[in-house]
């Protein structure tokens, strides 16, 4: 667990020479450790309820019958098994609503949920175990998904799409299984956006080139339009580049936006690599984790998001054994 809370020490901006380097902190250690093999950071799924998965391929040469995944959940902290896919490509992205599980891939679109046994299987010790359920293919493709996010009612999520200059939105309701193009038009932040709360809109971190490091805000898009579409949402842009910091040799190379609840509290999951200063050295630079806590609201007089000086800031240090391919992808993943 890392304590995300500002503090003394917390604020870290500069290292003005190697041993400032060597003070660095590592971070804490695991209390659960699975050895998996190397180089497969992404047949691992984000935590939905309380339980994260690893879900790793499995042999097409096997019994498809005998592929289980373990499911770790981190507040009994104990460990049981659920049924493999049956669908062999590797999933691209994962959804999760409630207790329930959508994965998707470009040949597929499965749904991971908790079932009700029937009476031939009732003297187990649980009435209810986890099943797949294929669903209607996604309506594009899901090389050209830009952004997502899950609607506040929690019933429907929303997925944007770009293709050279084709634009669209679409929505899906997880309770009747449907598909609905919103509009022609896509969600402003890249990967992942957070309904807030407080803001009551859409947070996500834009990767855009003149706006890298920047924080978009959206409006929930409107449903029910007479005309059967949804009108592009309102954005605002965050001035603030969270990716710079005070130290001139922090060279940006993955992030990741994490929402903490509360009122509008975020952490940037920011991985660096931080070049040697000795010019007559040639080496590579240090491998580290930034992790940027920070708070956003809209500025009453300017209607601008900002983070009212909130951000706080504490590096670490990344082990040695750590895939390179998973610091740049998604740093978040090793992180959680």
């Amino acid at each position: 667990m890392v304590n995300l809370l500002p503090g003394e020490n917390h604020q870290q901006t500069a290292f003005s020479d190697q041993d400032d380097q060597d003070k660095v902190p590592h971070f804490p250690r695991p209390f659960f450790r699975m050895v998996a093999p190397r180089e497969s950071p992404k047949y691992f799924t984000s935590a939905f309820g309380t339980r994260i998965l690893a879900m790793h391929p499995r042999d097409p040469e096997g019994d498809l019958l005998e592929g289980y995944f373990p499911m770790l959940d981190v507040r009994s902290r104990c460990v049981t098994t659920g049924p493999g896919q049956r669908n062999l490509f590797h999933p691209i992205y994962h959804l999760p609503v409630g207790n329930k599980l959508f994965t998707m891939s470009s040949y597929s679109f499965e749904m991971l949920c908790l079932e009700e046994l029937s009476a031939k299987v009732s003297h187990r010790n649980s009435s209810k175990e986890w099943s797949w359920k294929e669903l209607e293919q996604q309506p594009f493709n899901v090389c050209d998904v830009t952004s997502y996010s899950l609607h506040p009612e929690e019933r429907t999520f929303l997925i944007s799409t770009k293709k050279d200059t084709t634009e669209a939105t679409f929505s899906f309701d997880t309770e009747r299984h449907s598909w609905k193009l919103l509009g022609n038009w896509v969600l402003p932040f890249d990967g992942q956006g957070h309904f807030d709360q407080h803001l009551k809109a859409f947070v996500g971190l834009s990767k855009e080139p003149d706006t890298l490091g920047q924080i978009y805000c959206c409006d929930v898009p409107i449903y029910g339009t007479p005309e059967g579409r949804c009108p592009v949402p309102s954005m605002n842009l965050c001035k603030e580049n969270l990716f710079v910091s005070g130290d001139p040799m922090d060279k940006h190379v993955g992030a990741t936006l994490v929402y903490m609840g509360g009122v509008s509290k975020f952490c940037l999951v920011q991985c660096v690599n931080k070049e040697v200063r000795d010019p007559g050295l040639s080496l590579p630079g240090s491998w580290m984790y930034r992790l940027t806590t920070f708070s956003l609201s809209l500025d009453d007089q300017r209607k601008e998001l900002t983070t009212g000086g909130t951000c706080h800031s504490q590096y670490y240090k990344v082990p040695k054994a750590t895939t390179k391919s998973l610091l740049v992808q998604d740093p978040v993943a090793f992180w959680m």
